[in-house]
């Protein structure tokens, strides 16, 4: 697939409310690929704020990512967008997923312990606050 064709099908996306998939060329670093921007709301995750059910938001989240397309026709370029979003939901759930009474985190992405737990040793570093 074209690169051009890949970021005006990625841009036509839509996925949950408040989510924005932008996509952009990315050939001049690297051959093939897009770089996309994933914007989505997310809830402020410190464990003193789990009893309480997380009531504030952060404003939106963002993730980047780079995909090659010069070797997918529609249908997988879809798959490898939705593989990026399946990695962001993932993310947050290892974020939120707490044990009672302590609200501990086991598989928490931003910390060491938690990503060892995971078998995530080199982290998960995609992540930023919009």
């Amino acid at each position: 697939m074209e690169v051009r064709s890949a970021v005006r099908l990625i841009n036509q996306l839509q996925y949950k409310p408040g989510w924005t998939l932008d996509a952009e060329d990315n050939t001049k670093r690297f051959e093939g690929t897009v770089k996309v921007r994933f914007v989505f709301p997310a809830y402020h995750s410190e464990r003193e704020l789990a009893e309480e059910g997380y009531p504030t938001m952060t404003g939106g989240s963002w993730a980047e990512f780079r995909i090659v397309v010069s070797d997918c026709d529609d249908v997988e370029l879809y798959r490898r967008v939705l593989r990026k979003i399946m990695e962001i939901e993932l993310h947050e759930a290892r974020e939120f997923l707490r044990v009672l009474p302590t609200y501990w985190a086991p598989f928490h992405p931003h910390r060491v312990d938690g990503m060892k737990r995971w078998g995530d040793l080199e982290g998960d570093l995609s992540y930023g606050i919009a």
